[in-house]
């Protein structure tokens, strides 16, 4: 189970020379998955501010934070991104901001990357021809493209800039050729008329992949280096500074140091010398090693000795340095994620919102205070289930607390927390997305007059301290009495299980299709792991799976992908892709500590397992319209596009698309009574570093016939008109929803509300109120250096030169920065990928734009600790942690200057390697044992 990181403490001196020691603690396995992430501990609803601090939360044994260089944007479409969009290139223009450094993927065709000499390289490309890009442009400023080319061969590319249509193509660029740039000449522009927005395009006019780097300077190009530096110095040389109080000692001293490390060949002054490299000991472990890194890993040595104050190849120096850029903190907002899939429109059409309708949410239990009492988001809601065992955790992962309960299974399905701080009460968090009450308390469910039942199957692992734990045995126990048992009626319509990470079992696909046989919905999260790879019981036969899009309607970050999807649903992320001014998290009931105590209250997560129970609501919804829904129906729905917003065709991200609440009511109402103005999509979202132009389609639900549409009112950061659909039986009418950017303050989210008047059958008029949120995107808010591969590796290179990972961690950026935490290994096979084990490690991070499999390669963000260029062993040990790892990524590489003389040349360097696809499989244990999906 992933987890943000509450508080974490900086290390404040990076540049100080040191090895970190981290201890890693041996765990056993982690079996049932969370799907959800905790965020943020904060208040909610009608439950006031809460200042309480969050419980304990246990980092790893190694975890941090990275920043993000000032300016820095991604590509849209890299080959990192279309892999789990299905190798579909963008067809929309990205907009940039009026300075920035983006680093970008495009290819003439598709294919394979040649395979290295292990031959475990099997990474495809796909075909990307061209970027487009609206970028402001004024008098003096420069746009730079640089092309560095790829693996698969080379590719020359074409800057080109489009100026009221006219095309002009501004140069033509191969790999480590020279930059091509354009600047708008003087003249053209006026003080009052300072954003003139331009189409610029990058064109692949080979086959080969490319790597670029797109860059927007003040004045002249800036030099800014991409690669690493490849200075030439002497082999066996070093240029050493002593402390003055070591010289002073007099020629024995020196004479002493350098039988050890190496001989002096020339004073440079009073106490730097030129040196040779000697032949010690430490010395010798180079020797397999080229002259090069021999001579660098030298240097690295001569640094860490006593009386040396500073040591550098011989070498020239120059100018140039950047400065790391700050965290910035994200806000929190509330429950966006209901307009995003219309269903207002949907409690229109469905007044009886889930009435007589009974979900079962098999989970880790439901919050109950020390005095007995339910969630009050919850309370009404509840199912009746007597004394029966509804608790089926067995007693190996039970830590029941209540002098009720006999520490296994019971009658009481209350989530007891964890003993050991992890408590984020995730089973009443899904069941408020799916039935809390509309009561005036915090938030409200998707089918709020639906019955909840909750099974507890999740409960804590002692040995290894980690929550959401639980067996395979037990979650068939459940599914088998969910479901009726061997001859009763099911005791529920409806299954949510936000939980998976599972192999494919017969004995688990027996008890979904014992339920799907007596007319049981089964909907499940596809998990959080970012990968193709099916994860049961989602990818089982008979279960909806359920993928999850951020706020901005695109694949969250984490959300598993593949062929075995069959819809999306809000699941929440880091970002602000809605421009809303605060992280796109999902809000409903949880509880939090206060004076030592927990008490009812709400959070924000993201996770598929915010994504599935938004399904099984709208399930819920549907089910109480029409008694005959079954698992048929909603299969040939869903490939009819009747349940979910129109799309051209299935894709392995969204499946058969994002649900729409309003259109899946209206699918299973045989006849509907009342008629509607619905909007698609119901909320609008506007900035100016994403779509600043958006058209909303009209529609018509019910029998009734709509006229007199008019526009009533409107924010006066928008421009809003009635324009005829292109496609007449899409829609009624459309709008098109324009953003002025003038009238936004940097920086600052704004809301408001587009009001739109119709009548029905000629009657008095009814309203339409469509939430709007519009963003001027501040540089904090925006940077962004692309999906990130944090990765522990091996400290030494292979014959081709390449380092490999010994441990990974894929995150993405939220609000200028990247969280990431590591696992212990617990010491079985297979492996996950971020499990580490005791060694000494770089510890490093970057992208992977191209698609390769190696990371930090020119033009490629890439982090190292504890600065780029200067790396430092990290030596995991038994006993300790380290969670204040700061580091800072960017496009840029360092230069030799006089501020940065620890900067180290990277002769030879071909980047680190990712873990691959094979290992990849290993998330899925082969022992039919569920593990945790990170």
């Amino acid at each position: 189970m992933e987890l943000l990181f509450y508080s974490l403490r900086m290390d404040k001196d990076v540049h100080k020379k040191q090895v970190k020691r981290v201890t890693v603690r041996r765990t056993l396995p982690q079996y049932l998955v969370l799907s959800g992430v905790v965020l943020f501990a904060g208040c909610g609803g009608g439950s006031g501010s809460s200042e309480s601090q969050p419980p304990a939360i246990d980092l790893g044994p190694l975890s941090g934070v990275i920043s993000i260089e000032s300016g820095s944007r991604i590509d849209q479409d890299t080959m990192d991104q279309l892999r789990r969009q299905g190798s579909t290139a963008a067809s929309t223009i990205q907009s940039l901001p009026a300075g920035f450094v983006l680093a970008g993927y495009v290819s003439g065709s598709a294919g394979g990357y040649p395979s290295l000499r292990d031959g475990s390289d099997p990474f495809p490309y796909a075909l990307d021809e061209r970027d487009v890009f609206r970028i402001p442009l004024n008098a003096g400023e420069t746009i730079t493209l640089q092309n560095f080319g790829g693996r698969a061969g080379d590719s020359t590319l074409e800057l080109r800039l489009e100026i009221d249509g006219l095309a002009d193509v501004v140069g033509e660029v191969t790999p480590g050729g020279v930059p091509a740039t354009v600047s708008l000449p003087v003249g053209v522009g006026t003080d009052n008329e300072s954003d003139l927005f331009y189409q610029v395009s990058v064109i692949n006019k080979g086959l080969a992949p490319a790597r670029y780097v797109l860059l927007k300077t003040p004045g002249e190009s800036s030099g800014e280096a991409f690669d690493w530096p490849r200075y030439e110095f002497v082999s066996g040389e070093a240029i050493v500074q002593f402390d003055s109080s070591e010289t002073e000692k007099g020629a024995l001293s020196l004479a002493a140091f350098s039988s050890q490390m190496g001989r002096p060949t020339r004073q440079l002054g009073a106490s730097t010398w030129l040196m040779a490299k000697g032949q010690s000991a430490a010395i010798s472990s180079f020797s397999s090693l080229g002259d090069k890194q021999q001579t660098l890993n030298w240097v690295r040595e001569l640094r860490v000795q006593p009386g040396v104050k500073s040591a550098e190849p011989n070498y020239r120096l120059s100018s140039q340095q950047s400065a790391p850029s700050p965290l910035f903190e994200p806000l929190y907002s509330s429950q966006w994620h209901y307009d995003l899939i219309d269903t207002p429109t949907a409690w229109q059409l469905s007044p009886k919102a889930g009435s007589g309708v009974t979900v079962a949410v098999l989970d880790s239990g439901l919050f109950r205070d020390g005095q007995g009492n339910w969630h009050p988001d919850l309370a009404g809601n509840l199912a009746d289930w007597g004394s029966a065992i509804v608790d089926f955790v067995s007693a190996p992962y039970d830590v029941d607390r209540e002098p009720t309960t006999s520490g296994g299974r019971d009658n009481n399905p209350a989530d007891p927390g964890s003993p050991f701080g992890d408590n984020v009460f995730h089973g009443t968090h899904v069941a408020g997305i799916i039935g809390a009450a509309v009561n005036g308390l915090g938030g409200t469910g998707v089918a709020y007059n639906a019955s909840i039942l909750p099974l507890r199957v999740l409960g804590v692992d002692r040995e290894s301290r980690s929550a959401g734990t639980g067996s395979s045995a037990d979650l068939i126990d459940a599914l088998v009495w969910v479901a009726g048992g061997l001859s009763g009626p099911p005791r529920a319509e409806i299954v949510n299980m936000s939980l998976g990470g599972l192999p494919s079992m017969t004995s688990l696909q027996n008890a979904i299709d014992l339920g799907v046989g007596r007319g049981v919905l089964y909907v499940a999260a596809a998990g959080n792991t970012s990968s193709s790879v099916p994860s049961f019981p989602a990818a089982a036969r008979g279960v909806l799976a359920v993928s999850a899009v951020d706020g901005g309607r695109g694949l969250a970050p984490y959300s598993n992908f593949g062929n075995w999807i069959d819809l999306a649903a809000p699941g929440g992320s880091f970002e602000d892709n809605n421009s809303d001014g605060s992280p796109d998290l999902i809000w409903s009931a949880s509880a939090l500590q206060q004076s030592g105590e927990f008490v009812a209250d709400y959070r924000g997560l993201q996770g598929t397992s915010m994504a599935a129970p938004h399904v099984a609501g709208v399930l819920a919804l549907m089910r109480a319209e029409n008694e005959s829904l079954n698992m048929e129906m909603v299969n040939q729905w869903l490939r009819e596009g009747l349940l979910t917003d129109s799309i051209e065709e299935r894709s392995d991200a969204f499946g058969w698309g994002l649900i729409n609440a309003a259109k899946a009511v209206s699918a299973a109402t045989n006849a509907l009574t009342a008629t509607v103005l619905s909007a698609s999509p119901a909320l609008v979202s506007l900035s100016d570093e994403g779509a600043d132009v958006q058209v909303i389609d009209l529609n018509v639900f019910g029998p009734g016939v709509v006229d007199e549409i008019g526009i009533v009112s409107k924010p006066d950061w928008l421009v809003v008109s009635l324009i005829e659909p292109e496609n007449v039986d899409r829609s009624l009418r459309q709008l098109e929803v324009s953003l002025i950017r003038d009238r936004l303050t940097p920086g600052m989210a704004f809301r408001g509300n587009i009001e739109v008047s119709y009548s029905v059958d000629g009657r008095p008029s009814e309203l339409l109120t469509i939430p709007a949120v519009g963003q001027r995107i501040s540089d904090e808010q925006a940077r962004n250096a692309g999906a990130h591969f944090v990765l522990l590796v091996d400290t030494t290179p292979d014959d081709d030169g390449f380092y490999w990972a010994e441990a990974q961690v894929a995150v993405e950026a939220s609000n200028g920065s990247y969280g990431f935490r590591f696992e212990s290994w617990d010491g079985e096979e297979p492996r996950r990928l971020n499990e580490v084990s005791p060694g000494d490690y770089f510890l490093v991070a970057g992208t992977d734009i191209d698609g390769d499999g190696i990371i930090c390669q020119p033009g490629e963000a890439c982090a190292e600790y504890p600065i780029s260029g200067l790396r430092e062993v990290i030596t995991i040990e038994e006993g300790q942690s380290l969670s204040d790892i700061r580091m800072t990524t960017s496009f840029t590489r360092p230069t030799i200057s006089a501020a940065t003389p620890d900067v180290l040349p990277r002769p030879g360097f071909k980047g680190y390697r990712l873990i691959t696809p094979e290992r990849d499989s290993a998330r899925t244990n082969s022992d039919n044992r569920p593990r945790m999906t990170q």
